[in-house]
C-alpha cells in the first residue's frame, strides 16, 4: 500500500497512468527479486481496494488499479496468501 502510494504521489498528477504503472511494475519486480536473493520469510501487508465502488476521481482509479496489480503480482509469487476480513484470516493460497 505505501509502496504504491509513495510511487504514485512522486509523479505529477498529469503523468499518464501507463508511465506510473510501468514504474510500479519495476519496483514490484525489484521487491520480488530482493526476496529471492535474500531468502527467508517475508510478510507483506497491503490493503484491498478493489471490492468497493469505483473512485470518482482519476487519482483514486489509478491507485486502485496500481495496488490491485501489485497485490496480484506479489500474491502470484508468494507461497502463502491470507486475506483478512474483520480480523478473520482466510487462507486463499
Amino acid at each position: 500500500t505505501l509502496l504504491v502510494s509513495n510511487i504514485l504521489l512522486s509523479f505529477p498528477e498529469s503523468t499518464p497512468a501507463e508511465d506510473v504503472m510501468h514504474h510500479i511494475k519495476v519496483e514490484v519486480d525489484e521487491l520480488i527479486a530482493a526476496q529471492v536473493r535474500l531468502g527467508g520469510q517475508w510478510l507483506i501487508v497491503s490493503n484491498e481496494v478493489g471490492l468497493g465502488l469505483v473512485p470518482p476521481y482519476p487519482l483514486g482509479r489509478v491507485y486502485r488499479d496500481a495496488l490491485g496489480f501489485a497485490n496480484q503480482t506479489l500474491a502470484r509469487e508468494a507461497c502463502r496468501v491470507i486475506f483478512m476480513v474483520a480480523g478473520i484470516p482466510m487462507v486463499i493460497k
